[in-house]
């Protein structure tokens, strides 16, 4: 099977689940917004031409994306989203979503990825489901020291937008430092953070 027949596969049967979940759009990659936030679902092909991966996005529109792109919400793209993750294939020597070697494998291999989004896919979402209360429930059980660098400063902006100025120097704090040495930017925009 090839990449056009198993996106056609994934059009039939798991983009309808999507779309009645409130996502829209057509082609490769499916948003949904509501407010202030955004989440992307995107099938990427991976190299080969005999897989894909399924990648989840989700994004606050008054953050900076990722890259630093201008980005309007109905154009984002999981790669500007900054909380992103994947639905994982089951374990094997393939990496991605393997398209199959039949229309048969194709065919079970896209109703296991509809099973699939039930769990790992809706709890994706589900974490990144509401503004603010996701958000502030996100704050709340983060230990500052504990994540990335990069991480601590989206999450200070987004405290900054709530208000919890606070919690946000703390979350600076921690980001610059476990910041490495050489993160320059990276350190530039956490010392911004509370000046905005």
């Amino acid at each position: 099977m090839n990449r056009t027949t198993f996106l056609k596969l994934l059009t039939q049967k798991l983009f309808p689940v999507l779309k009645a979940e409130g996502f829209e759009g057509s082609g490769q990659t499916l948003r949904r917004i509501d407010g202030p936030l955004i989440h992307v679902f995107n099938v990427q092909g991976a190299s080969g031409g005999k897989a894909c991966y399924l990648n989840l996005g989700a994004h606050l529109d008054f953050l900076p994306t990722e890259g630093g792109a201008q980005v309007t919400p109905d154009a984002l793209e999981e790669s500007h989203c900054v909380f992103r993750d994947r639905m994982e294939p089951p374990p094997g020597a393939a990496f991605g979503w393997a398209y199959g070697a039949t229309k048969e494998q194709a065919e079970e291999n896209v109703e296991f990825i509809v099973s699939e989004w039930a769990g790992p896919g809706r709890a994706f979402f589900a974490r990144h489901g509401s503004y603010p209360q996701s958000f502030e429930q996100m704050l709340r059980e983060t230990d500052p020291n504990q994540i990335h660098a990069r991480t601590a400063l989206h999450l200070a902006r987004i405290a900054v937008h709530l208000g919890d100025r606070a919690r946000a120097q703390a979350l600076v704090d921690a980001g610059l430092a476990r910041a490495p040495e050489r993160a320059t930017s990276l350190k530039a925009d956490l010392a911004k953070v509370l000046t905005a």
